[in-house]
């Protein structure tokens, strides 16, 4: 009984994550799907665009069989710390034999590679980083540099470097280097394998017919005037059905300008020494924000005006994220020195796959959590710690509902998990 595990978004779950997870069962021939999803902040320093009981709905009702939640810390970080947390979950549940997941490259030979260099740091590859650090490039920029020449010059990939730029600078590629680094580090069991992302790229804006990113139809659902019903053409019609119904009872779409007001109000509030407290306030980032907030209002407004090469916006996103959810330096850091996630919050699952539930008990030391008020009860202070500020960011998420909207939305407190 074999089961493959996936890190998604699923932000919205679209016809691209469907054939992604009917593959993974296919390929591997696994029973079950096991899906660590971000809750209702996601990893480009956003909120979901529908909350995160929806959208393990949507997995659940399109072949995924459990999906557990990866804690804000993470779903909200750098794609290193997200991408461990989330390989060290299903490592820690015992019950994974393959994880999958998509990439423009489509070759885990290559991606391993990679991940292999980065995750042990040969010394001629530490030296050619180095210089290129000490010639004042980016950290990025010189890691990317010392990485190609060293792949090169030691026959590590046989490709032209431009092609080797191109894989690591393509964002799904990224993500399963670390994957794989990951596994690396943890000396996983979990066999990797990857698959080839067809249609729209990731950060595609433009509508396809039928692949449409994620990126494409968030931004379509911002535009008011388009006619939501061509959604039906890039979404599964249980996910199109879901969306819509949220969207009809005023519970999506959500967008990062809708905490504005919010994020007036810390910015406008807080001292410079204040702001340095947060995950990812670094290296001056908190002088431009406050700059920003003298002339410009909307938290797109901050971002334009705060955007440099040196501070690009994903990193600017994450941190008012960050911000706005107050997620300091020092917990993320304790969590970290503590072994990332400190339990299993189950999302969903599907009836007859209950048995996932029962192996995951008897194989994983983590505490899994079904019912938040129950699990109140019996967590340590450290996971107690993560668990509350996980409810607390719901309640966050929940404040652009109300404002927006008027609506009234539940917690991870009040809401049961999903079962189909």
């Amino acid at each position: 009984m074999s089961t493959v595990g996936i890190i998604a978004e699923y932000n919205p779950f679209h016809n691209g994550h469907l054939y992604q997870l009917e593959q993974a069962k296919k390929i591997t021939n696994s029973k079950y799907c096991v899906v660590i999803m971000s809750g209702n902040f996601v990893q480009r320093g956003e909120p979901a665009i529908v909350d995160k009981w929806t959208r393990a709905k949507m997995a659940l009702q399109n072949g995924a069989d459990l999906v557990i939640e990866l804690p804000v810390h993470f779903s909200t970080s750098s794609a290193e710390f997200f991408s461990y947390a989330s390989v060290k979950l299903l490592n820690d549940l015992g019950i994974i034999d393959y994880l999958c997941f998509g990439s423009e490259v489509g070759d885990t030979d290559y991606l391993y590679k990679i991940a292999s260099v980065l995750c042990h740091e040969p010394s001629t590859f530490k030296i050619e980083l180095n210089k290129y650090l000490n010639d004042g490039y980016s950290f990025a920029t010189a890691r990317s540099q010392a990485l190609i020449n060293y792949l090169t010059n030691n026959n590590v990939i046989d490709l032209p470097k431009q092609d080797i730029l191109s894989i690591i600078k393509s964002p799904n590629n990224i993500l399963g280097i670390e994957y794989l680094k990951a596994l690396i580090k943890l000396n996983s069991s979990i066999k990797p394998f990857t698959i080839k992302r067809s249609g729209s790229s990731y950060h595609d804006q433009a509508m396809s017919i039928s692949l449409s990113s994620a990126t494409s139809i968030r931004k379509f659902l911002g535009d008011d005037s388009n006619d939501l019903s061509k959604l039906a053409n890039c979404m599964p019609k249980s996910s199109y059905n879901l969306l819509i119904e949220s969207i009809n009872n005023k519970f999506a779409p959500v967008y990062i300008d809708d905490y504005s007001m919010v994020i007036n109000y810390i910015l406008k509030s807080s001292l410079s020494d204040d702001l340095q407290n947060y995950l990812d306030v670094s290296e001056g980032i908190e002088n431009r924000f406050i700059k920003a907030i003298t002339s410009y209002n909307t938290i797109n407004e901050i971002i334009n005006y705060s955007k440099t090469r040196r501070y690009p916006i994903s990193r600017i996103q994450r941190t008012l994220i960050h911000m706005l959810l107050t997620i300091s330096k020092e917990d993320f850091s304790t969590f970290v020195l503590n072994g990332y996630s400190q339990y299993v919050k189950i999302l969903g699952f599907r009836k007859e796959s209950q048995n996932l539930l029962k192996s995951i008990k008897q194989k994983c030391d983590l505490p899994i959590i079904s019912n938040v008020k129950d699990s109140m009860k019996v967590l340590n202070e450290l996971q107690l710690k993560m668990l509350q500020d996980e409810i607390r960011c719901s309640d966050i998420y929940n404040i652009a509902l109300g404002s927006k909207y008027s609506t009234i939305a539940k917690n991870d407190y009040t809401k049961s998990i999903i079962i189909e």
